[in-house]
């Protein structure tokens, strides 16, 4: 680099000293006043790339489809990740009679301990871990009765409560964090009939919510669809009503974080989802029945996604990146800094 010119220094009459020495004081007593609101956000860790392995891993294992084998597999392997960096991991057996048989289903439970430095109210993480049997937005009838992939639809949410579980191992805080993933939410077999398609979706989270077991949380977020590669999260409906200071505390953590979308940036959009004709979109999904229960819980939820229900909904269409957009907010809203 060259030489940079200096200018000669002015000497100061008093007067200028004056004017000095009072715009001084005006700008101390204005960072004096303005410190304690403008806190710099300490951004959370979060291993992004092991979050996509993770990811990757769960379409490459096959479908997580109920009854089948590979949805076995994928279960005890999800428990064997959990068990790695949590001490308490247990399932949650429960039945479901449809399809004309009783098919069984397992909620994966992990508790996490807090270090009791601060609040110790219990937060609920959540995501479903099955993937849905039928892709009936596909546009060939063929197509429509063939399973999907659900990299996003499942595998995401549950890629980024591993890696959360692992961060939260190596960094405790403060409260009782309880992940859970849900069986069932997406259940469906050719041939139903889909003008009642919630009859046999959300069966998971539903009977959680009416078993919560002797650790009711407090107040929960539900991670669902969130690995699109174009990421825009709105505010969900459904959990602004239901739930709306935990999703204050979300849309809080990502503007704190730096997170907030604009124009061709994956990001979070702090206004409310709304479908093409501007009305609010709400989402029926796992936090339906929480709420129900007395759990206020908040969606994170890309619903903007044309792969969803459709074969297209592979690894290809997911992101990294955006695992950790949603994975730091997470870890920064329920830290003590989010209070």
């Amino acid at each position: 680099m060259g030489k940079v010119k200096q200018r000669p220094r002015r000497k100061l009459t008093p007067m200028h000293k004056y004017i000095g020495l009072l715009l001084f004081c005006i700008i101390g007593i204005g960072v004096a006043f303005f410190a304690p609101r403008c806190r710099a956000a300490v951004t959370p860790d979060f291993d992004s790339m092991r979050a996509w392995n993770d990811l990757v891993y769960q379409v490459k294992a096959g479908y997580r489809i109920p009854d089948t084998t590979t949805h076995r597999n994928v279960r005890d392997w999800l428990v064997q990740q959990l068990a790695s960096c949590v001490k308490d991991v247990q399932l949650q057996p429960f039945t479901v009679h449809a399809n004309g048989k009783d098919i069984p289903m397992w909620n994966i439970i992990a508790f996490i301990p807090g270090t009791g430095q601060g609040k110790a109210d219990l937060v609920l993480l959540c995501a479903h871990w099955d993937s849905r049997p039928i892709a009936e937005h596909e546009l060939l009838p063929a197509d429509q009765v063939l399973p999907i992939p659900g990299a996003n639809d499942g595998a995401s949410g549950v890629a980024v409560l591993l890696e959360i579980a692992r961060q939260l191992k190596a960094h405790p805080i403060a409260r009782q964090v309880e992940i859970v993933l849900y069986d069932g939410e997406d259940y469906a077999w050719p041939g139903e009939d889909l003008n009642h398609v919630l009859d046999n979706m959300l069966l998971g989270s539903g009977y959680f919510a009416a078993h919560p077991g002797k650790h009711k949380p407090d107040w929960g977020i539900l991670l669902d669809m969130i690995g699109d590669k174009d990421l825009d999260i709105y505010r969900e409906p459904s959990s602004e009503l239901n739930a709306k200071a935990v999703n204050d505390r979300i849309f809080r953590a990502a503007h704190e974080l730096g997170f907030m979308g604009s124009r061709g940036v994956s990001g979070f959009y702090d206004t409310m989802l709304t479908g093409d004709d501007g009305t609010p979109e709400t989402i029926e999904d796992d936090h339906t029945p929480l709420n129900k229960a007395g759990i206020p819980t908040a969606d994170i939820i890309d619903f903007h996604y044309p792969a969803w229900h459709t074969r297209k909904d592979d690894v290809a269409h997911c992101s990294a990146n955006s695992l950790r957009i949603v994975g730091q907010t997470v870890l920064y809203a329920i830290s003590a800094q989010a209070d």
